[in-house]
């Protein structure tokens, strides 16, 4: 129990919180219901419901708001006030915290740095687009980053479980919605950052000048930045941090930390020659395409910033496998490659489609874009479809509550030679039937998602359990 008094020391002294929450639905008795406006409710309107359900005391923006015999508190910003009460009722947390965010990798570099921290060792969790992953909690999460209430249980329920290090991927709305702003966090990484989430952030500036608060505001001062510099915003990051006499450790070709040296593809992945304080090391990853690579690199930058041996992180590395829906490849009994991978912004499809341009044989792309999201990527993701691919299938990728054939239409008017069949099922199978040897067949936009929202329903839905499907009957 909470004192509200340790909320607002104008109030009644005798008002404990048993804990808190933002849906009225989820109150019960001698909670704090937290009235926040979301894009599709206000929470002043359920203010009622709330106190009905058992709510003892109101916090909300408003200062209109009054409630006979219920303490309203104000506070101008819900969202961040709602970030510090969630640690108050859930204050432990592992002890090692390291933040990735960026458009494209954040997934697979909270995914790699959990796999180094286990080479180590190390009791290490991840929280983000997998879920939840631990020894012995694992859980999916609705969102990237969860809300700050459920974040925190989270967090106390792996230090609970005696967890030292947790790999937490950030999203721009995480970020924007004060989701992490409470949480305790050791470093910070930076990917890369490329057009997505317009439909929310309006600009892409808005967007930069979103991900950049995590390294600038949230990330206490004397912690440790790493960030990516071979991309154009990575650059500019990393350029300001410096000026506000922040520490960076900076990672790839362009880097002066983590220097990339040499990149090779070799026939069991890649082959990278780095310098690091001064030493040298020549690596062997099991990973297909360079910006996988970048990844781990990343990943490699959190570990040894948060404590870990840069010599015993570079000895275990190369062990490191590939995160389930990122360029995972199948290789099919007549010489032909199968892609799955996550890849839903222009920017990762194009690097996807270029690593597949590197093999002499054909290319054939299955995508489409995600319903009641960012229409601004349609055209371009189709463009470059049409640029990259010799055989385009347009198909359904979570149509949500917005109509396929207005989502295809937006698609195809950049790539308009693209062949347009809805059910993903049907386009998979269609695309593998047209292999020949040599050729490879990249299934974009899903990855490891294991359903299809359309229509206000949620079906079971994964891509590569078409793909094996079919490959075995047709091997039969």
């Amino acid at each position: 129990m909470i004192p509200l008094k340790l909320i607002d020391d104008k109030a009644n002294a005798d008002i404990n919180l048993s804990g808190v929450q933002t849906n009225s639905k989820m109150i019960q008795n001698g909670n704090l219901f937290v009235a926040i406006n979301g894009n599709n409710h206000n929470g002043e309107d359920y203010i009622d419901e709330a106190v009905g359900k058992g709510a003892v005391a109101i916090l909300t923006s408003n200062k209109e708001i009054e409630k006979e015999n219920i303490p309203i508190i104000f506070h101008q910003n819900p969202r961040q006030k709602l970030s510090e009460l969630s640690k108050l009722f859930f204050p432990s947390s592992p002890n090692i915290i390291c933040a990735v965010t960026g458009t494209n990798g954040k997934t697979s570099t909270v995914d790699f740095l959990y796999q180094i921290w286990k080479l180590l060792g190390y009791n290490s969790a991840t929280i983000g687009t997998l879920g939840v992953r631990s020894r012995k909690f694992n859980i999916e999460t609705d969102t990237t980053t969860p809300c700050p209430i459920r974040l925190h249980q989270i967090l106390d329920k792996l230090s609970q479980l005696k967890v030292s290090n947790l790999a937490l991927e950030v999203s721009s709305h995480g970020i924007d919605q004060h989701r992490i702003t409470s949480v305790d966090l050791e470093s910070a990484c930076f990917t890369n950052l490329s057009l997505d989430h317009l439909d929310y952030h309006k600009s892409l500036n808005e967007y930069s000048n979103t991900k950049f608060k995590l390294f600038n505001d949230i990330l206490p001062s004397d912690k440790t930045s790493v960030i990516c510099v071979d991309n154009d915003e990575g650059l500019k990051f990393f350029n300001k941090l410096n000026k506000n006499n922040k520490e960076v450790f900076d990672v790839g070709v362009n880097a002066e930390k983590l220097k990339i040296l040499s990149s090779e593809s070799i026939p069991s992945g890649h082959k990278v020659e780095i310098k690091y304080n001064n030493e040298f090391f020549s690596l062997n990853f099991n990973l297909y395409a360079y910006f996988q690579v970048l990844n781990v690199l990343c990943a490699a930058g959190l570990a040894i910033t948060s404590g870990a041996d840069y010599k015993e992180v570079f000895s275990v590395i190369e062990n490191i496998k590939p995160v389930c829906g990122r360029m995972n490849i199948l290789e099919t009994e007549n010489n032909s490659k199968v892609i799955i991978d996550y890849a839903h912004t222009p920017d990762a499809l194009l690097k996807v489609l270029k690593y597949a341009n590197s093999f002499s044989g054909k290319v054939i792309l299955a995508f489409g874009c995600g319903g009641d999201r960012d229409f601004s990527k349609r055209k371009m993701m189709g463009e470059i479809a049409e640029k990259y691919s010799d055989k385009v299938i347009i198909t359904n990728d979570n149509p949500r509550d917005e109509d396929p054939k207005n989502i295809a239409k937006m698609i195809s008017h950049g790539c308009p030679s693209a062949q347009i069949i809805f059910d993903r099922k049907k386009a998979i199978e269609y695309g593998l039937s047209k292999l020949n040897s040599g050729d490879i067949f990249i299934i974009a936009g899903k990855g490891h998602e294991n359903y299809q929202l359309e229509k206000g329903e949620k079906s079971f839905f994964n891509d590569l359990d078409i793909v094996k499907n079919f490959l075995e009957n047709v091997n039969e």
